[in-house]
């Protein structure tokens, strides 16, 4: 069985920041919900995530400033990445900046808990081998 991981989630929009936080609590994880970068990167200040879900789209600094920053700060850590995005250029900004998954928006729960799953079992396979 999986053990329950601490997720970030950057979304600019109330609305999905919430759903995901529902989600993801709802299946035992514990989550740092932050809706600017700014925030995220405080957050992640005093307590570093198992697995961020990233908005690609976000005002100001947006998901890719996000990651190259928490990659420049903390850069021997490894956190699994979603990039979350309506963008048809996610997959290439994805492999660019070597995020592990992409979601399109609109999404679905189902898919985000798969992803979630997926990524953080293969972590704890690594980790264990």
């Amino acid at each position: 069985m999986t053990a329950k991981k601490t997720i970030l989630v950057l979304d600019d929009d109330p609305s999905v920041r919430h759903m995901l936080q529902v989600l993801l609590e709802q299946d035992g994880h514990g989550v740092i919900a932050a809706g600017d970068v700014r925030s995220a990167l405080a957050q992640c200040a005093v307590q570093l995530p198992d697995l961020m879900v990233v908005d690609l789209m976000l005002p100001i600094e947006d998901g890719e400033m996000f990651l190259r920053e928490f990659h420049r700060r903390w850069r021997n850590v490894e956190v699994p990445v979603i990039l979350l995005s309506a963008s048809t250029a996610r997959n290439e900004i994805a492999r660019r900046l070597g995020v592990e998954a992409t979601l399109s928006k609109p999404f679905f729960a189902e898919d985000v808990r798969e992803l979630v799953t997926t990524l953080t079992r293969d972590r704890e396979t690594v980790a264990a081998g």
